[in-house]
């Protein structure tokens, strides 16, 4: 059975906590996309304080933050992210631009803040580039897409890299984000995805708890 991560691609307080109150009873995580316009062809509500306001939202616990961080700055998020309620980052490996500054200095900084890491990649990138970092992470988020915008056509690509990733490292935990629907989920899973990150087949769907029931008990 899946992990289902709805992904919160907002552009508004109002709509951040909209959202996360629609799923906050049918999920044990959300994911926040974070995008400046700089690393990204699209910005996003992006402001720490709303975390101090899902507490008035009455869940106890309020299910669990990871950060989806689209910049072009990711060092300089560690500390304003620093709050109870969110677990882990997610890294984009071409962040840092190509070849890769040296992400040690990050990764020290954010195992010293408490929070798990994911590593981020886009389809073309090619594995061997960034292999080695996902032996120092928790977790590997494959892109199902560009990077930025949400609703996109899933590029079926993306699944060699995942069979590649869960072949080297059988116990990493592995998400995708993007193109996560009812019809290419099963592919997914068979490629060794564990986590499916979903945003327009949750909040575009009619029945918000049913989208995600019917992902979660996708059969491969």
């Amino acid at each position: 059975m899946a992990e289902i991560v709805p992904a919160l691609l907002v552009h508004n307080r109002e709509e951040f906590l909209k959202r996360f109150d629609l799923v906050a009873s049918h999920v044990d995580r959300v994911q926040w996309d974070i995008m400046d316009g700089i690393f990204v062809d699209n910005t996003t509500f992006s402001d720490p304080s709303v975390l101090d306001e899902i507490d008035k939202l009455g869940y106890n616990p309020p299910p669990k933050i990871e950060a989806d961080l689209m910049v072009s700055d990711p060092e300089n998020w560690v500390e304003r992210l620093h709050h109870p309620g969110v677990d882990q980052l997610i890294f984009h490996f071409e962040s840092l631009g190509l070849p890769a500054r040296s992400w040690e200095p990050i990764f020290t900084q954010v195992r010293s803040a408490g929070f798990a890491i994911g590593l981020a990649a886009e389809p073309e990138t090619p594995l061997e580039e960034y292999e080695k970092l996902l032996e120092e992470v928790d977790r590997f988020q494959a892109m199902g897409g560009k990077s930025g915008f949400g609703g996109q056509k899933f590029n079926p690509a993306v699944l060699k890299t995942i069979k590649k990733v869960r072949g080297k490292l059988p116990h990493l935990s592995i998400s995708i984000d993007i193109g996560v629907n009812i019809e290419t989920a099963p592919a997914m899973l068979a490629a060794g995805t564990t986590i499916l990150v979903a945003g327009s087949a949750i909040f575009e769907a009619e029945d918000i708890p049913n989208a995600i029931e019917s992902l979660r008990n996708v059969q491969i």
